[in-house]
């Protein structure tokens, strides 16, 4: 499976990479920089550079797309300065209209984890806008005529990955919910290779993985 990864460069993103070629899949990880293509590389991760300057982004992406058997957006939804979401203007519209004209028919977004008090602090007055604009960018992906999932994790956390979760469909992540990246980045390849679809809430949880999300 050749799966294009938008976020690549984060700890969920490069996590997931990793998954994907533990279990013998292709990640094609899109990069702002000729110095990210080349760690990718030399993390055996195929990198598609993007001309975020230019006019012909929509070209780019579809280049980036084509060929490919599944794209999932884990860069969040545009808000952070200097991120290839906030260069890329509303990435869930964008990416799915070039994830359609390719022929692509999985879609998986990563939306909104709970942020931890330090995020929560550099939000500020922001945090209400930040999760709304989420659950926005949510509504575009479900109106796509895609096979799409939507998965909610609690908030991330760098903790060792424990191989199990608790999937739930249509959940919304609560106060103290949380997820390892290594877990998140799991259940995102679990979602791709088993084809789940629809919105799906996860937290740290005893169900193994594989297995979770078709309880």
């Amino acid at each position: 499976m050749r799966v294009v990864v938008l976020g690549v460069t984060t700890g969920l993103g490069g996590r997931l990479a990793s998954s994907l070629l533990a279990g013998g899949d292709t990640p094609v990880g899109l990069v702002l920089r000729d110095s990210d293509a080349a760690r990718m590389r030399a993390a055996r991760i195929e990198p598609f550079v993007l001309d975020t300057d230019g006019s012909d982004l929509d070209v780019q992406l579809k280049r980036a797309f084509r060929g490919a058997d599944a794209v999932v957006l884990a860069a969040g939804t545009g808000t952070g300065p200097g991120s290839l979401g906030a260069a890329v203007s509303s990435p869930a519209a964008q990416l799915c209209a070039a994830v359609e004209d390719c022929g692509v028919r999985r879609f998986v977004m990563v939306s909104a984890h709970l942020p931890g008090a330090r995020d929560r602090a550099a939000l500020g007055d922001q945090l209400d806008a930040y999760l709304v604009e989420k659950r926005a960018a949510e509504q575009v992906v479900r109106e796509q005529d895609l096979d799409w999932c939507v998965l909610r994790p609690g908030m991330l956390t760098d903790d060792p990955p424990l191989g199990t979760v608790r999937a739930r469909p249509d959940g919304v992540p609560t106060v103290g919910d949380e997820l390892s990246r290594g877990d998140c980045a799991e259940a995102i390849r679990t979602v791709l290779t088993q084809g789940i679809t629809g919105v799906w809430h996860a937290t740290t949880g005893a169900t193994p993985i594989e297995h979770a999300f078709r309880a």
